[in-house]
């Protein structure tokens, strides 16, 4: 699994960094504060219509889109942290 995050605020990137997950996945971050950190931000976000940061998508090892999660309806990184904290008990449960 992979996770990209676009954030433009560096408390985002240390909230995701304080959770420890069981689920092993690669972690990319994008920096919108930077010049390649915006135009890729924008490549990231225009392709699901969000505008505001963080944004995180979720693919597979194939690239293929699982989930994203954007900042228009909540922070988006306390959204996957409560995500992958459900997803966790559903796999210990079974």
């Amino acid at each position: 699994m992979n996770i990209k995050i676009v954030y433009d605020n560096d408390k985002d990137k240390e909230l995701i960094e304080l959770y420890e997950f069981s689920i092993p996945f690669f972690m990319e971050y994008v920096d919108a504060r930077t010049k390649d950190g915006k135009k890729e931000a924008y490549r990231i976000k225009s392709e699901y219509g969000a505008r505001k940061n963080p944004f995180v998508v979720i693919t597979d090892d194939e690239d293929k889109f699982i989930q994203c999660f954007w900042s228009e309806s909540g922070n988006a990184v306390q959204q996957l942290i409560n995500a992958i904290k459900v997803y966790d008990c559903k796999i210990q449960k079974a």
